[in-house]
């Protein structure tokens, strides 16, 4: 993976934050288009997967992969030297020796988006629970 500027990171957090539009067209305007479409692949849409694998970002449709939970992706990527996208898709979880290995390894931005991706799913978990024992609001 090349190494991207700082900011291109700062407004990668927004959009998985926020889907915020401005840093998505942040994105576009300095040509990295391939972070927006891993958002949108994240996010679940099929043609912005496709669109990392037709064109040359393949290590980010399986990080994209990883992060959904796909073992075999991140073997992929630890076997095609990007370690750092095995480790940010663990740190994603919450594996504090990934996230150890990342700050070892100075990779600052991918340890701020993955811990963005990681408080994300968490409010989405605890959201799933409780709709789970929600049994009706009788206030609304």
């Amino acid at each position: 993976m090349k190494n991207y500027p700082d900011e291109v990171y700062t407004e990668l957090v927004k959009l998985f934050r926020d889907d915020d539009k401005q840093s998505r067209e942040w994105l576009l305007e300095h040509n990295y288009r391939e972070w927006v479409e891993f958002h949108w692949a994240f996010e679940g849409k099929e043609k912005s997967f496709e669109w990392l694998l037709q064109n040359g970002q393949r290590v980010l449709a399986a990080t994209v992969d990883g992060l959904s939970g796909a073992d075999n992706a991140k073997i992929f990527l630890i076997r095609s030297g990007h370690r750092e996208l095995s480790a940010f898709v663990d740190a994603s979880r919450g594996n504090k020796v990934a996230v150890a290995w990342l700050i070892k390894n100075k990779h600052k931005g991918l340890i701020q988006l993955a811990h963005e991706i990681n408080v994300r799913q968490k409010k989405e978990e605890k959201k799933g629970i409780w709709a789970l024992l929600n049994f009706g609001n009788p206030f609304r």
